[in-house]
């Protein structure tokens, strides 16, 4: 199927204004060929960040990739009215999570030697007013645009902890302040992360030292319980146990945040159609308690690592922040 711009633009248009039931389910089939089709670039990025990640350090180098779930496509197109569909950059997405700020910036000198790079967003520099740090490389290759993500370990950690609060809270603290304790909470733990990477500080804290951040945090956690439930987003069981599951390349993991399980379908290479098929009937359920997504990873077993957030384990987040405030505690 070959669409032009202004085709996938109108696409995108109907979605956010039609109110005829046939022209959206119409637009709404087109949007999912469309995304279904930016599998063979994100492909391609993926294979390059692998290779990247091998020669620099195989051991230690997450790579991951995903489509963008269609909810979250149409909730971008309605929130921002004049996106056009065409230029979402997101759409595709891989993920390269490193150790620590010295490889991210060994890894970025090579990612932005790679032809059709056309646009960079510096969020360790500069980071969103969420809290949100990382870098944001966007490619573009047979007309499809590809968003290759790159963060560390800690900036990795915080961001999944950011949606998994989301999914249970019902919020979109990633999007926007919503005036919360649990705001605030994700700031100053950006901060402190920030700081421990010597790194830009988001902009709300900048003035304070480590030590006054810290006490802001423990003040907040102690005050709201915030530990005690975020230690309650947890899986009740493990899931990757099938042997089987452990060879394939694509995955398509549903979370069900109200009995709090998960389950993965495990798919080969060549069963990429097969794959976005079981997604896209799995989106159509629409189920609120209910989230999908269609990962790859290079190992299946890795997915826990690349997305925390999929399968609610926020232990290692937690640890991190008790660990800097004992040591905070400790320099008193």
């Amino acid at each position: 199927m070959e669409l032009s711009k202004t085709a996938i633009n109108k696409i995108g248009n109907t979605i956010r204004n039609s109110s005829r039931i046939t022209e959206y389910d119409d637009a709404l089939r087109a949007l999912n060929v469309w995304r279904e089709l930016h599998g063979a670039a994100m492909d391609y990025y993926y294979d390059k960040c692998n290779g990247l990640a091998e020669r620099i350090d195989g051991n230690n180098i997450i790579v991951a990739q995903r489509l963008k779930r269609l909810p979250t496509i149409i909730g971008k197109l309605k929130r921002f009215k004049n996106m056009r569909l065409s230029s979402m950059q997101d759409i595709a997405g891989v993920r390269m999570i490193v150790s620590d700020m010295k490889q991210l910036k060994l890894v970025e000198r090579h990612i932005r030697r790679w032809d059709s790079l056309i646009k960079v967003s510096d969020y360790i520099s500069e980071p969103k007013e969420s809290g949100y740090r990382g870098k944001h490389f966007v490619f573009e290759k047979d007309g499809m645009l590809v968003e290759v993500q790159l963060r560390t370990q800690i900036q990795h950690l915080w961001a999944t902890a950011v949606e998994t609060t989301d999914v249970f809270r019902g919020a979109t603290l990633k999007e926007k302040n919503d005036g919360t304790y649990w705001h605030d909470f994700f700031c100053q733990v950006s901060a402190i992360f920030a700081i421990v990477e010597r790194t830009k500080v988001v902009a709300i804290y900048d003035k304070l030292s480590l030590g006054e951040i810290c006490e802001k945090l423990e003040d907040n956690m102690h005050n709201n319980k915030i530990g005690a439930q975020v230690a309650s987003f947890a899986l009740i069981e493990p899931i990757i146990d099938d042997k089987k599951k452990r060879g394939a390349y694509y995955a398509v993991v549903t979370l069900d945040f109200r009995e709090k399980k998960a389950s993965v379908a495990g798919y080969m290479e060549s069963e990429y159609h097969l794959a976005f098929e079981d997604y896209r009937r799995q989106e159509q359920e629409n189920l609120a308690h209910r989230q999908v997504v269609l990962v790859a990873v290079s190992q299946i077993k890795k997915i826990r690592e690349a997305y925390p957030n999929y399968f609610m384990d926020l232990g290692k987040f937690l640890g991190i922040i008790d660990f800097i405030l004992e040591k905070n505690k400790e320099k008193r």
